[in-house]
């Protein structure tokens, strides 16, 4: 069922196939706190500096890739029109290229918050979505309340990357602070008598810090970087010793397929 169709009266919405969780999660407790991402309830991403709002789309996007997988249902992505004015509009392109199907996507684009806060609260309560994504400032503690309850009514994740410099959202069930980092250096694939190009850039990388995790212990930091079809993300504890750092990297947060 899409929005679209609203069901027959007096029947009850359907559920999507899966909601937003991994095919076959790890057993290793550090992932534990990233897979809090995947439940039912209202998760908020933040970025470290203004300069890291791209990041926090482009991890939100890799997590919703890699949850997908083998899962039908829509997502709902709700923006205001400032935020696209801001960073541009989602592009099919561009979604195709991050393993993602625009077809999957539902998008609506408002003129205030609050009317894509309302958007949002309406689409999980149909019962019909796999999850949510919002580009959008929640100005109001009501609001917020309204959301968080509507997405764990609805056991959906409804992940919402705040704007920078805004005020935290209260009552989320995770909070996350997030940043950039320099990806590591991966030759191109290029034909055999070319030399490779030692310095092309690797895959995008993302250090994470939970600041919220309701029934957990926050403070923890993640280095997470994206991977290939094969390795979906992957993620190590943050150290101060960026090599061993570094070596943990093959540790996957999740198993694609």
């Amino acid at each position: 069922m899409s929005l679209a169709t609203p069901p027959a009266p007096g029947a009850a919405p359907s559920r999507p196939a899966c909601s937003l969780t991994p095919s076959h999660p790890s057993n290793d407790n550090r992932d534990s706190p990233l897979k809090a991402l995947l439940q039912g309830g209202l998760h908020e991403i933040k970025p470290h500096a203004y300069r890291d709002t791209p990041a926090g789309l482009g991890f939100i996007l890799s997590v919703i890739a890699e949850a997908l997988t083998n899962c039908r249902g829509l997502v709902l992505w709700c923006l205001t029109r400032a935020a696209s004015r801001e960073w541009g509009r989602p592009y099919g392109p561009g979604l195709l290229r991050a393993g993602l199907d625009p077809a999957r996507f539902l998008i609506v684009e408002t003129d205030t918050p609050e009317e894509s806060a309302w958007a949002l609260e309406e689409g999980l309560k149909s019962g019909a979505l796999a999850g949510c994504l919002a580009q959008v400032e929640i100005k109001t503690p009501l609001a917020a309340r309204r959301l968080g309850l509507a997405a764990q009514a609805a056991r959906t994740p409804c992940l919402l990357l705040s704007p920078h410099g805004t005020a935290t959202v209260p009552g989320t069930l995770t909070r996350w602070r997030i940043a950039t980092e320099a990806s590591a250096h991966v030759p191109f694939d290029v034909p055999f008598d070319v030399p490779f190009d030692t310095g092309a850039p690797g895959t995008a990388c993302w250090r994470l810090s939970l600041e919220r995790c309701r029934g957990g212990a926050p403070g923890g930091r993640f280095h997470v970087e994206a991977g290939d079809e094969e390795d979906g993300l992957r993620v190590a504890a943050a150290s101060s010793d960026r090599a061993a750092e570094t070596a943990e990297r093959g540790h996957r947060l999740y198993s694609a397929g």
